[in-house]
């Protein structure tokens, strides 16, 4: 359904300037709207464009309500779309006129030096042998010196000493496939959280006490001012593509039809597969995902959104997101999944890769990085380069890649910073479950060599850097492909398995630290990369290059070593999966070892 009206002004409940609590919603089709605030029904009266509103004497913060609305002829309830506060499972919206917003961050220097680190709440605490007390809730990444059952550190402490920049979080606002006054222990129940009920409210299954509306917004708000005190970003994964069911969504129980695209005959497009797809084009819709997104980044400090299906959504809408945030902090970062779907009006630019030129500061997910290494995510016996399919072809998609996905099919991106360089998230199989399956004879240690080349070259390409929890470790799911609802036991982060691949660990943290301190190596725009990069030798499993006069990168594929012609003396960067200290040659001839990167750079 195509919007008529729209309105312009403040949405929800708020104090006004004489100290009253103000409640409007946009209900244009209703005849009749009620306020239901704590056992009191107060009639709503129409102010134009849709809107309702009630004004009552004094402060009411921390009081339940709803609305009760008369839509299309039939009387129906609903939580407030913009409630920032909501009862255990979302059932009622609570008053919330006190603020208390988390100080932001310094600004970040540029996108392309963001190394993004994505982690599930729950995942990084729940183990039994986590050693964390807040076993599953936000606290647990507040905690300091905790240490598994062995002895090997975990949580924040762990994360911090990995050297990353940013700490992307899977959904943290209410969402429905958990049950907050459930049992929420070990292995009892489990979401990543793409089932979104009330956007503008954190979840609740992630407090201490589910059932007081202002814990959770407490300890969030806590735990980003830890993370932000001990130097690291956060970003929040945000769902604004579909609803987790539009029967008792808010959106659609108070406007019905006019936040979704609609077929003809009246039932919902479903463009995300989850039964419903939100029409960012319509102006309210739009004005709900800038209201919100603009609530997250002032109230809570975040400092970057990941938008889930950003396909769904359209340019304009995108880039309206990037304007309201760049006047609270142009370094938030933008990024999403950028993959063509949706069913969007014709005169409508899709937010996908294809577009991404109509977007210029919004990052895309690479999936052709991704797919030139692992082989493509939806064809399970499909291979690429790390697997065994050694075409010439690829090699050179790959080399494109590491300039900064240009040239690529389908990705119309203008600088590195429009690319979100990955190889494994948390949908799909992990790396290592992946190559195990494709080559279930190749040893242990032969598939840990692997998963080490993978995350170097992706280290290596220019762009944001996007790591999987776990990743760095050769995280295992026991080969479940997506584990969106699969017990704690399947998802939990297995800190000791850490310890049992430290070379892995110590891998991740040199090539962190490689990259910040090695900035010239990977410029931002295009120009800049294509003035230093140059392919001196590409064959199907081998391939080196450039960067400006002095510095030579040597990626083997083969399970057998290569050698590569030298000049003059050398200093060896990396060698064999480890940053040696104080290595310099002097040879004709270098040797890179089988499955790893060799990077040199003349000295004189």
């Amino acid at each position: 359904m195509t919007t008529t009206n729209s309105y312009t002004g403040q949405l929800g409940a708020f104090l006004t300037p004489h100290g009253d609590t103000c409640f409007r919603v946009w209900s244009p089709d209703a005849t009749t709207v009620d306020l239901l605030i704590e056992n009191h029904t107060v009639s709503m009266r129409p102010i134009g464009d849709g809107a309702w509103e009630a004004k009552l004497k004094g402060d009411r913060h921390g009081q339940r309500y709803s609305y009760r609305l008369s839509p299309r002829g039939e009387t129906i309830g609903s939580v407030d779309p913009y409630a920032r506060a909501v009862t255990a499972n979302g059932t009622h919206g609570v008053v919330v006129t006190q603020s208390h917003p988390v100080p932001r961050m310094p600004a970040f220097s540029e996108p392309t030096d963001a190394i993004i680190y994505e982690a599930h709440v729950r995942d990084l605490s729940i183990a039994p042998n986590s050693g964390i007390h807040n076993k599953g809730r936000f606290l647990g990444l507040t905690e300091r010196g905790t240490h598994t059952t062995a002895g090997n550190p975990s949580g924040l402490d762990y994360i911090l000493s990995l050297g990353v920049t940013h700490i992307q979080l899977l959904p943290i606002f209410d969402f429905g496939s958990v049950d907050e006054t459930g049992d929420l222990s070990y292995n009892a129940q489990y979401n990543w959280g793409y089932d979104p009920m009330n956007y503008n409210a954190p979840e609740g299954s992630y407090s201490s006490n589910p059932n007081d509306p202002f814990t959770r917004i407490d300890e969030l708000k806590h735990t980003i001012r830890t993370l932000h005190d001990a130097g690291l970003r956060v970003i929040m994964d945000v769902v604004y593509n579909h609803v987790y069911d539009t029967t008792t969504s808010p959106l659609e129980r108070t406007a019905p039809g006019h936040y979704f695209r609609m077929t003809d005959d009246g039932t919902f497009h479903d463009g995300t597969f989850c039964g419903n797809e939100t029409a960012s084009e319509n102006p309210m819709m739009r004005k709900f995902i800038i209201d919100s997104v603009t609530h997250w980044a002032t109230e809570y400090g975040l400092d970057g959104f990941r938008f889930d299906l950003m396909g769904i959504h359209d340019v304009d809408t995108m880039n309206a997101i990037r304007t309201a945030l760049d006047a609270i902090d142009p370094s938030i970062i933008i990024l999403g999944e950028g993959w063509n779907l949706g069913n969007h009006p014709p005169h409508i630019l899709p937010a996908n890769q294809r577009n991404a030129a109509h977007m210029p500061r919004i990052a895309h997910f690479n999936d052709s990085l991704r797919d030139t290494l692992k082989g493509s995510t939806f064809h399970s016996n499909s291979r690429g380069l790390l697997t065994g399919d050694h075409n010439p072809k690829h090699m050179w998609t790959l080399f494109n890649n590491i300039k900064g996905a240009q040239h690529l099919p389908g990705l119309n991106f203008t600088s590195a910073n429009h690319t979100v360089n990955y190889i494994e998230a948390h949908d799909n199989h992990t790396l290592y479950d992946r190559l195990h399956l494709l080559l279930p004879d190749a040893p242990h240690d032969e598939l840990i060599r692997r998963c080490q080349l993978a995350t170097t070259i992706q280290y290596l390409a220019c762009g944001i850097t996007f790591i999987h929890a776990g990743q760095e470790f050769a995280r295992t799911k026991n080969n479940t492909e997506n584990s969106y609802n699969s017990p704690d036991h399947i998802n939990a982060i297995n800190y000791d398995r850490a310890a049992q691949h430290p070379h892995s660990v110590q891998l991740l943290r040199d090539l962190n630290h490689f990259r910040n301190t090695h900035t010239e190596l990977f410029p931002t725009e295009y120009d800049d990369i294509n003035e230093l990069y140059e392919a001196t030798l590409v064959s199907g499993d081998f391939l080196t290059y450039s960067v400006g006069k002095q510095t030579t990168v040597a990626i083997n594929f083969s399970t057998q070593p290569r050698s590569i012609p030298t000049e003059g003396c050398f200093a060896v960067l990396l060698d064999d999966h480890m940053f040696p200290t104080d290595k310099q040659i002097e040879t004709n001839s270098w040797t890179v070892a089988p499955l790893s990167v060799s990077i040199l750079q003349q000295v004189s």
